[in-house]
């Protein structure tokens, strides 16, 4: 799975809050320091991330910190680089499951490989 670094600006406002914005994304994230910040930063990219792959929509290359505008970059407390495992060239493998797991799986999924897919990514993922 290739990994991404996408660079993420943190700002903190007077109240201590941080606020994470991304050159490359109309998102943000934020938190009561800066390490909850970017965690939560980690987990909106993902979420952004997902969507496009879903949607098919072509995923950015991430903007080197250099090219940060000025206008980004003022006030900003640090730059972050946000990891975010994309998706690699799909392999074929053969895995032995139970013909009753196999039978559910098939009963809800369309695609078994997908759901397979879906499934070990959640749990790799902590969910």
């Amino acid at each position: 799975m290739p990994r991404k670094f996408y660079p993420a600006v943190v700002h903190s406002d007077d109240g201590g809050t941080f606020g994470v914005s991304f050159v490359d994304f109309p998102v943000h994230g934020g938190g009561g320091s800066v390490e909850a910040a970017v965690a939560d930063a980690e987990t909106v990219i993902g979420e952004v991330i997902a969507s496009l792959l879903e949607s098919g929509t072509p995923v950015p290359r991430p903007t080197a910190v250099s090219d940060i505008p000025a206008a980004d970059r003022e006030g900003a407390e640090l730059i972050a680089l946000v990891p975010v495992n994309l998706p690699g060239r799909s392999r074929v493998v053969s895995v032995t499951l139970d013909e009753d797991l196999i039978e559910r799986i098939d009963a809800i999924a369309p695609n078994r490989s997908g759901f397979l897919a879906e499934a070990a990514r959640a749990r790799l993922a902590g969910r």
